[in-house]
């Protein structure tokens, strides 16, 4: 795996020269873990544009780091981090401290939208877990999975994935829903429809516009509610439908 060259940067106030400093630098990676033994570090000339300064002192400073085998050269593919280079240091855990605040009370928004799902962590053993949103891996997909991942960094179906479909349907999309996803639950259908999409008002205008298809006609139209449990009677409200 190759090292972002993004990962590298000087700081102003640091003393010795250019070389000197790239070579602190790379070896701080390494000896804090950040660069692991097998990664490829940026070319010569790319981290010298990075930087700002000359291709030879950077070929200056991966020699050194070469000879101090923090560093190894493979040919004509660039220099890597040594297996040979040293491990970062291994410090014992620091005894976990009780936050003395109760951030409960100190934070009164919450943004979640609700309390978060407690589970065991071990809930994958469990016979019938129970748990929505994760994914099974006897069930799972992978051949798709990774062809749609192979389109999707490929430069000749990148348009159609990136296109903004705001105010539209993508029609890929249903024409997969029609032809893949309906069959496999029994329904048969030529064209991928929306029957019927109600909200009722008022609503925000996000929350209106989600269930509703591109170019569909729309009709408001009274519709009787049942009692809610938390209210006293029943109310009437409007709703729109829509339908091509």
């Amino acid at each position: 795996m190759a090292i972002p060259v993004e990962t590298f940067f000087l700081s102003a106030p640091s003393q010795g020269t250019l070389q000197a400093r790239i070579q602190q630098m790379v070896a701080e990676g390494i000896l804090s873990g950040r660069f692991r033994r097998g990664e490829k570090l940026p070319s010569t000339r790319g981290l010298a544009t990075h930087l700002g300064v000359s291709r030879i002192t950077v070929t200056l400073a991966y020699t050194e780091l070469l000879a101090n085998d923090y560093l190894s050269s493979r040919g004509r593919s660039g220099y890597y981090v040594s297996d040979n280079a040293p491990e970062p240091p291994r410090f014992a855990q620091p005894p976990q401290r009780k936050d003395s605040v109760d951030w409960s009370r100190a934070i009164a928004t919450r943004f979640t939208g609700g309390a978060t799902p407690v589970k065991p962590q071990d809930w994958a053993r469990y016979r019938y877990p129970f748990i929505y949103g994760q994914t099974d891996p006897a069930l799972f997909d992978h051949a798709n999975w990774r062809l749609c991942a192979m389109q999707a960094l490929g430069a000749k179906d990148f348009s159609a994935l990136t296109r903004d479909y705001y105010d539209q349907d993508d029609p890929d999309l249903v024409a997969f829903i029609a032809r893949h996803t309906l069959p496999r639950r029994g329904i048969s259908a030529e064209r991928a429809l929306a029957h019927h999409a109600g909200v009722a008002e008022p609503a925000p205008p996000r929350c209106r516009r989600k269930p509703l298809l591109s170019r569909a006609a729309r009709h408001p139209r009274p519709v009787t509610l049942p009692p809610c449990p938390n209210r006293r009677g029943s109310g009437r409200v409007a709703a729109r439908r829509a339908a091509r």
